[in-house]
């Protein structure tokens, strides 16, 4: 790869810790029952493809070349110039273990539009009225994809589990 990206750009260990992650998540999800698995699963084993690709476009042979050109990875023409502030990456990381915590104790269907409000309005500086349209459809989608069409039964949270 070429030098003149960034080392950190251009380090393996982002690809390689997804990699662990993603594989840690799939075996994490085998000790559920059939249906609450299928999700962690596909997430897991595409996140783990998608990292085996990036990390293998790291690399400076053949292979590598090939995965940058025909995947778009090339490290000299990236799409955000600049390198954030590790302030604001962490801010990042701190708006996804929310979210995280978030689904884990009240579920994915509350938590959904109100991530997605609270994103847009806070870090996206968008109206009030945006924001709400906005997690409101994305709300009614992710209804009517799993829990009518798909008749997959969301993640309803700790907290709706020990009320019912």
């Amino acid at each position: 790869m070429s030098e003149t990206a960034p080392r950190k750009i251009r380090s393996i260990w982002p690809p390689l810790l997804l990699i662990a992650v993603s594989v840690g998540y799939v075996v994490w999800a085998q000790r559920y029952g059939a249906t609450p698995r299928m999700m962690p699963t596909i997430v897991g084993v595409a996140t783990a493809i998608l990292s085996v690709l990036d990390l293998l476009s790291r690399f400076d042979n053949g292979l590598g070349s090939a995965l940058r050109a025909a995947l778009g990875a090339d490290f000299r023409n990236r799409e955000m110039a600049h390198d954030p502030p590790l302030r604001s990456e962490a801010a990042m990381l701190g708006w996804m273990l929310v979210a995280i915590a978030a689904v884990w104790v009240i579920g994915l269907l509350p938590t959904v539009p109100l991530f997605i409000a609270a994103f847009m309005r806070v870090w996206g500086g968008q109206s009030w009225r945006a924001s709400l349209l906005t997690a409101a459809g994305v709300l009614v989608f992710v209804v009517l994809v799993f829990e009518v069409l798909l008749d997959y039964s969301l993640y309803r949270g700790i907290v709706w589990e020990t009320l019912a």
